[in-house]
């Protein structure tokens, strides 16, 4: 779930929304970590939804309000087996008090299990196309779930599509008859993502001023001050990616802030930052500040 992109996502929120000046220098190690956790707090979350919306459809079974695609589903009963308390969360939501965001799309859920009914196939051929299709079509899309999960955290809302996405990966693979299966990410999982989101922080924050110095003269169009600030701190840390570690090539940097930049800036930034690293790429790798060496280069 914490990929390298997710990562990179975190160190772009974390600069933007504390500035450099803001950061404590005593809390670099901290700051990814923390917001990692807080990544893992949304995905479990996520799975007493689930858990919640099994109930929910089961109580409602008894009242004879049929939904069995979903009461008689392996995979939301899967996920219902599931033990989330062995981990401990700063951020729990507790559903049972939350019922109004199944209502919501309660309705949605019996139009669609009503579909797959007069579709005359055998459920057990059907019950993973229903749980996918419930997850991504109806509560990923569930406007007021994204609200309320805002609410609780603002940085959940950038980080439920990499959740989402996690969660989809995973239920490909699962053995539907083992919920132990299915591993509970934790921090010690990702491990690796979260120190090399911790270096790429460091790098940025230790090398601020002679990393936003490469930008200068590259944009004779635009006034230093003019350049969003989002599209300035996605170049630097980019180019801090770039010029710190020599693993990563340089396409893949590149390509990922330019996807980070699609998604959290304007429409236009993506080819904007595009044309001005690649200029800079050209340049440092003459000067010899950008240097990608070994055999195994990674993402």
């Amino acid at each position: 779930m914490l990929n390298r992109r997710h990562i990179r996502t975190i160190v772009v929120q974390t600069i933007y929304s504390n500035y450099i000046e803001l950061i404590d220098k005593k809390n670099y190690s901290k700051i990814v970590k923390e917001n990692a956790i807080i990544s893992l707090e949304l995905f479990l979350n996520i799975i007493d939804y689930l858990k919640e919306i099994h109930l929910y459809f089961n109580n409602l079974e008894s009242q004879k309000y049929s939904c069995p695609y979903i009461s008689n589903n392996p995979y939301f009963f899967f996920f219902s087996k599931i033990n989330t308390e062995t981990i401990k969360r700063n951020n729990k939501i507790n559903w049972d008090l939350h019922h109004n965001y199944i209502i919501e799309i309660q309705n949605q859920i019996f139009e669609l299990n009503n579909e797959y009914i007069e579709r005359k196939e055998k459920a057990d051929k059907l019950y993973f196309e229903f749980f996918i299709k419930t997850y991504s079509d109806i509560i990923v899309t569930s406007e007021i779930l994204h609200d309320f999960l805002e609410e609780q955290n603002i940085n959940w809302v950038n980080d439920f599509p990499y959740v989402n996405s996690y969660l989809i990966k995973e239920i490909n693979i699962i053995d539907i008859q083992s919920p132990s299966s299915f591993n509970l990410p934790t921090p010690n999982v990702f491990e690796e993502e979260i120190r090399f989101g911790q270096l790429l922080l460091n790098s940025v924050l230790d090398n601020y001023t002679e990393l936003l110095s490469n930008l200068d003269g590259r944009t004779p169009n635009w006034d230093s001050d003019r350049i969003a600030l989002i599209d300035k701190l996605i170049m630097v840390i980019a180019i801090a990616e770039l010029i710190y570690f020599p693993l990563i090539p340089t396409k893949v940097t590149i390509n990922e802030y330019i996807e980070i930049a699609k998604e959290f800036s304007t429409p236009s930034s993506g080819k904007f930052i595009n044309g001005i690293l690649d200029n800079i790429v050209k340049d440092l790798t003459k000067s010899g500040l950008i240097v990608k060496k070994g055999r195994g280069l990674i993402t």
